[in-house]
């Protein structure tokens, strides 16, 4: 990799001076659940084929619930409309406000302190609390979106005026699944493949029909996860030396 992909593809160029990405950071952590993809495929492009149309059914899902929250009309690919009903009933039966949806929807966050920048996905009051969601489209909530949204949180405060600054993060997740009427197994096919998980090793599956799925789930902790977020990134910094170290508007260098 050369050193202009390298900062492409882990930073931004913010006011002539380079900032690494949160996610790049984040990408330095343990994923064990990552490894199933390699685990449970015959190769090695298998995997990789899987992981990317997880990773293109996520996009797709991001994109379109990003655009109905800065209030635009959006009909989603039939593919995704199980996960886009679940979020319009979630929405239904929560208070939420976004004050500027152009401003607050993917909106680039910097911390000029401790050198990191992000886009996070959404700053909205919910039911009466101010805080910072990620939008995430996994099967589950990992360690290192607690990270990831310490960090987020913690770059919004740096520069959002008394009024405007949240108090704390949520993940929202969005997923959606066929679910085995008999012992409660789940299908899903957003790899490009059918993968079930749970339920009974023999069983006749009968499956229903595709429903989605909302979790809302606040993070506690972020005192101790913004503190993890540094040091990784202290560790991110020393694996990645050889490209930072010819970086010059990086100020630690």
């Amino acid at each position: 990799m050369g050193i202009d992909t390298f900062k492409e593809k882990c930073g931004y160029e913010i006011d002539e001076m380079w900032l690494p990405r949160v996610t790049a950071i984040t990408s330095i952590l343990n994923k064990p659940n990552l490894y199933r993809y390699f685990a449970d495929s015959p190769n090695y492009p298998a995997a990789q084929r899987r992981l990317d149309s997880a990773a293109e059914w996520g996009t797709l899902t991001h994109e379109v619930v990003e655009r109905m929250l800065k209030g635009e009309i959006v009909k989603p690919d039939a593919k995704i409309i199980p996960s886009i009903k679940a979020f319009q009933k979630w929405r239904e039966n929560n208070i939420m406000r976004i004050s500027d949806p152009e401003k607050d929807v993917e909106r680039l966050v910097v911390d000029t302190k401790h050198m990191f920048a992000g886009t996070l996905d959404v700053v909205a009051e919910v039911n009466g609390t101010r805080g910072v969601i990620d939008l995430k489209t996994s099967t589950g909530i990992w360690e290192e979106h607690y990270l990831q949204t310490a960090a987020y949180l913690s770059a919004y405060n740096k520069t959002a005026r008394l009024k405007e600054k949240c108090t704390t993060r949520w993940i929202l997740r969005i997923d959606q699944y066929e679910e085995c009427l008999g012992c409660k197994a789940k299908r899903r096919g957003k790899e490009g493949v059918l993968r079930v998980t749970g339920g009974k090793r023999i069983c006749n599956h009968q499956w229903s029909e595709k429903k989605g799925v909302v979790e809302f789930k606040e993070l506690e902790g972020y005192k101790e996860d913004i503190k993890a977020f540094l040091a990784a990134k202290e560790l991110w910094e020393w694996y990645n030396k050889k490209f930072i170290r010819r970086i010059p508007n990086y100020a630690k260098n």
